[in-house]
């Protein structure tokens, strides 16, 4: 075997190996400082052409200070270690369970491969071809996320550059026009016969405040403050919204996924919200109803919850969804349920006595610029008074010129 010239640190030495014949490309990265051993980086090449060519790239990477493990790590190896260590500690249960199963969808495809291999078109054939064009929404998440873990694998000198930073996503499908509710379709929906003690009072509660699904189902009976005269009639009442129903991971003992209640999506989540009489006194009706149950029940796990399974257990959001698309398929009603917290903004807006300040702190968007893209339409009377405008600017401008 040729003999072999000691270099610096990321110098880097090529021979020609006899034993084994082959050219060998070798880069020393650094001493260990527990054992003083060298820490090296080996190549195998054919040709000394290679051999030389095997020695820049592996000068080029090591000059990024790229980690000298980098090279071992499995894409599923990083995106465990990642999510245990940055995501998990800070994230609600349900939002971890939404980044694990985009997590699992890559793992699936590419989790056997080097981090360090893993090109652009890999991510890119995973989002067109395993996901699918027709499934926008999950390939814009999965995009987001899986940027984050090689932003990170980047600044932990894992990789030179992210392969995720210029991902496509499949063109974005029209937005889902918006159904008004009209008042016939809000009674059918009160109406509703669904064999769910407290449908009706959910119904009245987004009606009254706007609120999500998640902060309805999350309510306590201390989220009410109530007010009464000295004759205890009701004066006044507040709600405070400052939680809401999760939906987290699987459960390994029940094979179903936990149902929690967790905070508010965001700080700015968090708000008191005024409530009419007449929806107090309906809630009063509605609590003896619930304390019947209650009585009549062998168990009930959690009696400090406004709504309840009819046996006292957490009501899980995905449950009380399918609840509500049957009672709009069979009474044909478009409006979805997340359409009547838009209607709440809208109605708002349109009776010109809020501004958009007030409408994001009624329905707690931690961004006004999410209240005016997405929770404000045009209701008709407005769309023909912006008509009957443009009628009156054209025959001002155009037809008094003539």
């Amino acid at each position: 075997m040729a003999r072999r010239i000691s270099r610096g640190n990321f110098d880097g030495t090529v021979y020609y190996h006899a034993r084994r014949g082959e050219w060998l490309t070798q880069i020393t990265l650094a001493y260990d400082p527990t054992t003083g051993k060298r820490k090296r980086r080996t190549r195998y090449s054919k040709t000394k052409r290679e051999a030389l060519q095997q020695l820049e790239e592996l000068k080029e990477l090591y000059a990024h200070n790229i980690h000298f493990d980098a090279d071992k790590i499995t894409v599923r190896d990083w995106f465990i270690k990642w999510f245990e260590t940055y995501k998990i500690p800070k994230l609600r249960e349900n939002t971890q369970a939404s980044y694990q199963r985009i997590l699992d969808i890559c793992i699936e495809a590419i989790g056997y491969m080097k981090l360090e291999k893993v090109q652009p078109s890999d991510l890119q054939y995973i989002i067109y071809h395993k996901i699918g064009t027709d499934h926008y929404r999950t390939c814009q998440y999965f995009r987001t996320v899986i940027k984050q873990a090689f932003d990170r694998a980047v600044v932990e000198h894992l990789l030179i550059e992210s392969p995720a930073d210029h991902l496509e996503l499949p063109p974005k499908p029209p937005k889902k026009k918006f159904v008004k509710p009209t008042k016939e379709t809000w009674q059918t929906l009160l109406d509703a016969d669904v064999g769910f003690y407290g449908w009706q009072m959910i119904i009245l509660t987004v009606m009254v405040t706007g609120m999500r699904r998640s902060e309805i189902l999350a309510l306590t009976w201390d989220s009410f403050h109530i007010e009464r005269d000295k004759n205890e009639r009701i004066v006044c009442g507040s709600v405070t919204i400052d939680k809401a129903m999760g939906i987290g991971n699987v459960n390994p003992e029940t094979g179903r996924r936990n149902v929690y209640v967790g905070r508010t999506k965001s700080e700015s989540g968090i708000r008191t919200l005024p409530l009419p009489i007449s929806y107090i006194k309906e809630l009063m009706v509605y609590r003896k109803k619930q304390n019947i149950m209650r009585l009549a029940s062998k168990t009930w796990e959690h009696p400090e919850m406004l709504f309840t399974t009819n046996d006292g257990r957490y009501y899980n959001p995905d449950v009380f969804s399918s609840l509500y698309s049957r009672v709009c398929r069979e009474n044909g009603i478009k409006t979805t349920f997340h359409m009547l917290r838009h209607d709440f903004a809208t109605s708002m807006n349109s009776s010109h006595e809020f501004n958009f300040k007030d409408i994001q702190n009624q329905l707690g968007h931690s961004n006004i610029q999410i209240t005016l893209d997405t929770y404000t339409h045009m209701e008709e009377k407005d769309l023909q008074k912006v008509g009957n405008w443009v009628d009156e600017r054209y025959a001002y401008i155009v037809e008094s010129g003539k």
